[in-house]
C-alpha cells in the first residue's frame, strides 16, 4: 500500500489529476466532503466507484455504490463506511479521500488525524493505497505542516494567474529522489497532462 497527500489552492487541477490516477485501478472509494455524491458521479461519469459522501446531509441515496453518511460530524461513521466496503472487495483498492480540508471545517487537527490513521490502519490490513487532498492556503501553517507530515509523499499543485493561467506541480515529500521535482501541468479537454516521471512515480507509490 501506499498514500500520497495532493495539495493545491483551487483551480490547480485537483480534481483532474485524481480522475486521471482512478483509471489506473479497478477498484475505487472516492470519500467526497465538499461534493454530494449525485454531483460527483455526474463528474466522474462512472458506476464502478464506490462514493462515500459526507456532504450531504439528508440520507438520500441516488445510486447502489453510494453510502451516504447520516452524521458527517461522526468520523466513526466515515471509517465504517471505508472499512464495510473494503471488506467486500477483491484485490487492490484505492481509496480516495477529497477533501481534507472539508473535515477540518468541523473538526480539529487532532481529531482529523485520529480518524486518519484508523483510516490508514483498516486501509494496511486491505491492502488498499490512499489518495488525499488538502487546500492549499485554506489552513493555517501549522494545520497544513501537519498534514504534511503525515503522509510519505506530498505533492502540491500550483496555479499562476499573470496574462495567462499556468499551472505547475512539485513533489514536497517523497520516498525516493525525484528529479526534477518541479515542472508545468497543462489541462486539455478531458484531462491534465502531467510531467511523465511524477506521474509514474505517483502511480508506482499507489500502486505498491
Amino acid at each position: 500500500m501506499g498514500e500520497v497527500l495532493i495539495s493545491g489552492v483551487p483551480g490547480a487541477g485537483k480534481t483532474m489529476l485524481l480522475m486521471k490516477i482512478i483509471k489506473e485501478f479497478d477498484n475505487v472509494i472516492w470519500v467526497t466532503t465538499t461534493r454530494s455524491a449525485k454531483t460527483l458521479r455526474s463528474i466522474l461519469k462512472s458506476d464502478d466507484v464506490w462514493i462515500i459522501d459526507t456532504h450531504t446531509w439528508a440520507h438520500v441515496k441516488f445510486h447502489p455504490r453510494d453510502i451516504v453518511i447520516s452524521n458527517p460530524l461522526n468520523l466513526n461513521e466515515v471509517n465504517l463506511g471505508i472499512s464495510r466496503i473494503l471488506d467486500s472487495i477483491n484485490g487492490k483498492c484505492l481509496v480516495v479521500l477529497d477533501s481534507l480540508s472539508g473535515l477540518l471545517l468541523y473538526h480539529n487537527l487532532q481529531r482529523v488525524a485520529h480518524f486518519l490513521r484508523s483510516a490508514l490502519v483498516k486501509m494496511e490490513e486491505k491492502n488498499a493505497s490512499g489518495l488525499f487532498t488538502l487546500v492549499k492556503n485554506a489552513h493555517d501553517i501549522h494545520t497544513e505542516t501537519s498534514m504534511y507530515a503525515l503522509f510519505p509523499v506530498v505533492i502540491e499543485l500550483l496555479r499562476e494567474d499573470n496574462e495567462e493561467t499556468k499551472r505547475f506541480i512539485r513533489v514536497i515529500k517523497a520516498t525516493k529522489y525525484i528529479e526534477p521535482s518541479f515542472g508545468e501541468v497543462k489541462i486539455v479537454k478531458d484531462d491534465i497532462i502531467v510531467p511523465e516521471h511524477i506521474m509514474e512515480y505517483i502511480l508506482k507509490v499507489l500502486k505498491s
